[in-house]
């Protein structure tokens, strides 16, 4: 089974969890919202059409009244002059009737309002004994006043009589009222009601009381469109809006969230592959959740963590194999060094013990002190090896005194006399004793004399000279030899250092003389100083001196 991205799985969650449901949420508002506003417009339209028949009604009653009282006041008059003036008066003023005149009953129309070219003609009795009436005409486009109010506006409005025959329209252009109201049947028991087949443009009625006309009311398309469409269009909007807020937000999240947990995913990889100094750098943000940078700062602490043990294990592995190094190469050196002086000790203290051969004086005293050399030089060796763990444990312990420099260089260059290899030794006058351990002072200058001596040329010289160096006694030790690189001089006081390759070396030592000599001049508060011009030169400046 594939296993989904977490983007992948936030935006089918976003479907099935708020998409679906937001959607058929909007179906539903929809739904019901032009239910309401089609109850609305049902309702308006039944209203309108009561109001339009109680308006009409009350002004042809108004009117009816008014001819009536213009009628009953021809029976007070005495004579038939005083009926022609006052006919004539009222004919003037009256503003509301048109072309008022008597006619006798006899000639009464069947339908007594009639109308003809816009005015509606109404009666009164004059006499009681309703032999004369008085005849009146009325604007229609009173009536029609009633259709252009701001609550009518964009419906279409009629009176038709009993006979569906169209007396008043608000809009006679309107076809599909016509055919509907063809098939309109008035229900002489009910005042008002609707009719038509469709939902979203109703169609009210409502009856004229003492009069057989019947309003209608028709709600048109246009009203439909600027009610229940405008409705529905707004929610569908709104919901559209919702929706693509509710998009946008869980998309800047999802996106910060997939970033971040990108750089988790990266910092992991890294950690995986041995890149312990990869740190997590969120993108920090109001969508970014308070589990996630928890989790980044603890990533990074426990980063940090594994960096440090992993450099410490570092270091403590080199340190291991610096001391594996040490160990191959203090057992290589001194079982090779050991085997040289041993073998002379050995060769010549049996060559004194045999019994077979007479020696004379000269030849034993000769072996006896090559046998002292050789002791000697076991001796110095051991020393070397003894001073080298209290030197990196700095556990040395000194006993400084006043020291004669002059004393000990000379004592120096006797017990390293060589007869090929000659000393050239001056000496300032006046120079002061200095501080030092006089037995640690002797190790460090038979290791540089030693030193000298193995690598000087041949016929030449080795140059040791005590002076002073700014007010402070020193110790020179100069010889000429072979040309020293500069890589080979920053490594020169390191362990088991060789200027001469394994391959191609013909002096003894261990590697360890100017290792140890750095060493114990660090600790007397020796400055060594080291030239490697036209010849190879070791200053002793010695710090601490009796002034």
């Amino acid at each position: 089974m594939k296993h989904l991205k977490i983007i992948e799985q936030i935006t089918i969650t976003l479907i099935i969890a708020v998409l679906i449901p937001f959607i058929t949420i909007g179906i539903i508002i929809s739904n019901i919202s032009q239910q309401s506003v089609r109850n609305e417009l049902k309702m308006n339209a039944s209203i309108m059409a009561e109001f339009t028949a109680d308006s009409t009604e009350k002004y042809l009653e108004f009117s009816q009244s008014q001819l009536n009282q213009l009628a009953s006041a021809f029976n007070y008059m005495p004579n038939s002059m005083y009926k022609t003036k006052y006919f004539k008066n009222i004919e003037q003023k009256a503003t509301l009737f048109k072309n008022l005149g008597v006619i006798e009953k006899n000639k009464l129309p069947a339908n007594k309002k009639q109308i003809k070219d816009d005015y509606l003609t109404l009666y009164a009795p004059i006499d009681k004994e309703g032999r004369f009436y008085l005849r009146g005409q009325i604007k229609i486009n009173i009536i029609n006043e009633l259709f252009e109010s701001k609550n009518t506006k964009g419906r279409n409005i009629l009176i038709i009589d009993e006979n569906t025959k169209e007396i008043i329209t608000s809009n006679t252009n309107n076809i599909e009222i016509k055919e509907e109201i063809k098939n309109f049947k008035y229900n002489k028991g009910v005042k008002s009601g609707f009719f038509g087949s469709s939902k979203n443009t109703p169609k009210a009625y409502a009856k004229i009381e003492n009069s057989p006309w019947v309003v209608i009311v028709d709600t048109t398309k246009k009203v439909t469109k600027d009610t229940i469409n405008k409705a529905r269009g707004k929610i569908l909007l709104s919901l559209l809006f919702a929706g693509l807020s509710i998009i946008t937000i869980v998309s800047l999240y999802s996106y910060y969230l997939y970033i971040n947990i990108r750089q988790l995913f990266k910092g992991i990889t890294a950690i995986s592959k041995g890149n312990y100094d990869k740190k997590i750098h969120l993108l920090k943000t109001a969508f970014t959740p308070h589990e996630i940078i928890f989790l980044a700062k603890e990533f990074n602490y426990m980063a940090n963590k594994i960096n440090t043990s992993y450099k410490d294990l570092k270091q403590k592995n080199k340190k291991l194999n610096q001391l594996n190094e040490y160990r191959e190469n203090l057992i290589s050196s001194t079982s090779h060094e050991f085997r040289t002086p041993l073998t002379s000790i050995i060769g010549y203290t049996s060559r004194l013990l045999r019994h077979d051969i007479k020696l004379d004086e000269e030849t034993k005293i000769k072996s006896l002190k090559i046998i002292k050399n050789q002791a000697q030089r076991l001796s110095r060796m051991v020393e070397d090896l003894l001073t080298i763990p209290e030197l990196d444990s700095s556990s040395m312990k000194f006993n400084l005194q006043e020291t004669d420099l002059n004393e000990i260089v000379q004592r120096i260059l006797e017990y390293q006399y060589n007869e090929n290899i000659p000393f050239d030794f001056k000496s300032e006058t006046e120079v002061p004793f200095v501080w030092a351990d006089e037995h640690r002072l002797e190790q460090v200058l038979i290791n540089l004399v030693d030193n000298a001596q193995k690598y000087t040329l041949d016929n030449t010289a080795v140059k040791v000279r005590i002076k002073k160096l700014n007010k402070c006694p020193a110790i020179e030790i100069a010889n000429k030899c072979e040309k020293i690189t500069s890589e080979e001089k920053e490594k020169l006081f390191d362990k088991f250092v060789r200027l001469d390759s394994s391959l191609t070396r013909k002096t003894r030592g261990t590697g360890l003389g100017l290792y140890i000599v750095k060493g114990l001049c660090a600790q007397m508060n020796i400055e060594i100083r080291l030239k490697c011009k036209n010849e190879f030169v070791i200053s002793l400046k010695f710090k601490d001196y009796v002034k």
